[in-house]
């Protein structure tokens, strides 16, 4: 028993001292925020924004399955904590049916890595390397469509908005739960999870330039900015804990029938901004005009 000790003792000290604190990853481009560039279009610009939930995020895959079905495609896509992981994904250019695929074949193991030491159960890593893989490693303005992660700054608790940088890395920092994931160190500051500051961030849409915000929440206790959405999809989803993936079919079934729900009070609002914004203006006549 003794000789055992004098092997596993040392082996526990070592593991211990490589895995207990956050860690740069120079190799990546560290996520950054960057004045923004509201999308233009001859079209309306419609922003989807998907909240955070934990295991519930993946209602979002169904209610973009049936938004893609009507043919609604968002240009702009903004995610926080779980819903970054999906909005990334989109905004990378998976469908709604490659994202259901995507979610029925990933295994637990694929997204979350627990570990026995560090200041959580779960380091982060996978989650990190699995959304980089999927997307080739492109940066977040890399994307297919204008995309933005919202993370929370550890040391103060603000809302922090990335659009530049590595992918993978600005989701993990918003999909970290505070003392269940590790906080993700960039360039020197720890960041964790977005659904602490902002759990559905619909002011971010709009200053990407989406003149209509679909917003998903998928929140059991809800947002205060989620009301200046145009348009608020909230799927009934399983009561699940943040890391239970077992009800993700059901998930994604609430997102479906939550966003079927919705479709003909989205196509009315789109019809009116469309409507809107053909419409043309008044000219305004100046006094110095009506003198000449």
């Amino acid at each position: 028993m003794k000789s055992r000790l004098v092997y596993v003792v040392p082996l526990l000290a070592l593991l211990a001292g490589c895995a207990l604190t956050p860690r740069e990853y120079p190799e990546l481009a560290p996520p950054r925020s960057a004045d923004f560039n509201p999308l233009r279009s001859d079209r309306t610009v419609v922003g989807l924004v998907l909240g955070a939930g934990g295991s519930r995020g993946f209602a979002h895959v169904g209610v973009i399955k049936v938004l893609e079905a009507a043919g609604i495609r968002p240009a702009v896509v903004v995610g926080s904590s779980s819903g970054s992981v999906v909005a990334a994904l989109y905004a990378g250019g998976y469908s709604g049916a490659a994202l259901e695929t995507m979610a029925l074949e990933a295994q637990d193991s694929d997204l979350i890595d627990f570990t026995l030491f560090g200041p959580g159960r779960v380091q982060g890593e996978a989650l990190q390397h699995y959304v980089n893989r999927a997307l080739g490693n492109r940066s977040i303005e890399a994307l297919d469509r204008a995309f933005a992660v919202v993370a929370t700054e550890r040391a103060n608790q603000q809302m922090v908005i990335f659009n530049r940088g590595n992918t993978g890395l600005a989701v993990r920092a918003s999909s970290s739960i505070p003392k269940v994931f590790w906080p993700v160190l960039i360039e020197g500051r720890e960041y964790e999870d977005g659904g602490v500051s902002s759990r559905v961030p619909v002011p971010v849409a709009r200053r990407m330039g989406a003149q209509l915000v679909i917003a998903v929440d998928v929140s059991w206790r809800g947002s205060s900015e989620v009301d200046a959405a145009d348009i608020v999809i909230r799927p009934d989803t399983p009561r699940t804990r943040v890391l239970d993936f077992s009800a993700k079919i059901e998930s994604m079934r609430a997102g479906e029938a939550a966003a079927r729900a919705a479709l003909p009070a989205i196509r009315e609002r789109i019809a009116q901004a469309e409507l809107q914004r053909q419409t043309p203006r008044p000219r305004v006549v100046r006094l110095a005009e009506v003198d000449r």
